[in-house]
């Protein structure tokens, strides 16, 4: 089903009948399936990842805040809000226009970049639902060289990036957001998704088919290896029940999203639950250097502070500067995790003190040298 874009899984049958109907659910109905569908974020069935983060999205409550980021990339205020029912609108508005430019399972990826914020939410949750493939980039690398050479199908990147990725000999135009406009030789983001918008139950019946029995793919930090969407899955489901994720809690999640750390771990573990994501305006990662590094720690300690986190996705250099901050007099954090080696074994190292919790590690330290 094709629609003018210009500048200017099946779980049980139960789920797939469940979510064509969802908008139109009673409270008690809604109820009932946000309890299925916790029962099914821990479950260990493998489904795959378009069905974990549609379900997900589908069973919160519509009104229920879903992420909290910063508007701009100029902007420190974390004043963007979306509840769950804006975010389901945004993902599957981007999975249909994904699939009408030509992404599907067996399509050269995606590429992703730009800071962690809603729009990379919804590039990254979009994949899945559309079962396509995505490759991100780190801010340090050249995008021709990250995104060239037939790495990608097509990008989508922040306005900054969209000429050096006019160049990239691709299906189409860059996708741009935080900036750009109707005479700029990009597709917008947001015209994107007002062409791609939802129109009726038969766009739900579309988007559930694409990753009824199809998975998504992601080429995390500069791997040259798919990572399977249903191992994102796993991830996430171990996550969410390693830190006892509620609706209550809200995470904040300063690594990137094109990491499955921030992705996996952190966005979409909370988001399984019902939580509420928390993405302090940060470009990039420590691996961009010191003063990308620096501006990912403060931006996140104000968020923990101002958002009043519950749990965070953090990294050494994280608990570093907040080693030496003193802890918040009303702080909130009641736990988190932490990556301190290769692999995703929980709890292979003793917990790391942040801010009077403990964060749970993932990964297995490298064996120190005699």
């Amino acid at each position: 089903m094709s629609r003018c874009v210009c500048a200017c899984p099946v779980m049980d049958g139960w789920m797939t009948t469940a979510v064509r109907r969802a908008r139109g659910m009673s409270t008690l109905g809604r109820t009932l399936a946000r309890r299925a569908v916790s029962s099914f974020a821990s479950s260990s069935t493998d489904v795959t990842i378009g069905t974990f983060a549609r379900a997900a999205l589908t069973f919160a409550r519509d009104d229920s805040i879903a992420v909290t980021a910063a508007p701009s990339p100029t902007s420190s205020a974390l004043t963007l809000s979306w509840t769950y029912g804006e975010l389901l609108d945004r993902v599957d508005a981007f999975a249909r226009a994904l699939r009408d430019l030509g992404y599907a399972p067996s399509s050269a990826p995606l590429g992703v970049r730009g800071r962690n914020g809603a729009d990379v939410l919804v590039a990254y949750l979009g994949t899945a639902t559309a079962a396509t493939t995505a490759r991100s980039a780190t801010t340090s690398e050249d995008v021709r060289t990250a995104f060239g050479s037939g790495r990608t199908r097509g990008t989508f990147v922040a306005y900054a990036d969209a000429e050096a990725c006019g160049s990239i000999v691709g299906a189409h135009e860059p996708i741009a957001f935080d900036g750009g406009g109707i005479r700029d030789k990009v597709i917008l983001a947001e015209v994107l998704r007002e062409a791609y918008r939802r129109r009726g139950d038969e766009d739900d019946a579309e988007v559930i088919g694409f990753h009824a029995s199809q998975d998504a793919g992601y080429y995390f930090g500069g791997s040259e290896t798919v990572t399977p969407g249903a191992a994102l899955v796993r991830c996430a489901r171990r996550a969410a029940e390693a830190l006892d994720v509620g609706a209550t809690d809200a995470t904040c999640v300063p690594v990137p999203l094109g990491h499955a750390m921030g992705f996996a771990f952190g966005a979409l573990a909370t988001l399984a639950r019902g939580g509420r994501v928390v993405l302090p305006s940060t470009i990039g990662s420590a691996a961009d250097g010191a003063s990308a590094r620096d501006a990912m720690c403060a931006a996140a300690l104000d968020a923990i502070e101002s958002e009043a986190c519950t749990l965070v996705v953090a990294d050494s250099h994280l608990t570093k500067a907040a080693a030496a901050t003193a802890t918040p007099t009303k702080a909130s954090l009641r736990g988190g995790l932490i990556k301190v080696g290769s692999g995703d074994a929980f709890g292979a190292s003793e917990p790391v003190k942040f801010w009077g919790a403990e964060l749970l590690t993932v990964g297995t330290p490298k064996k120190k040298s005699d």
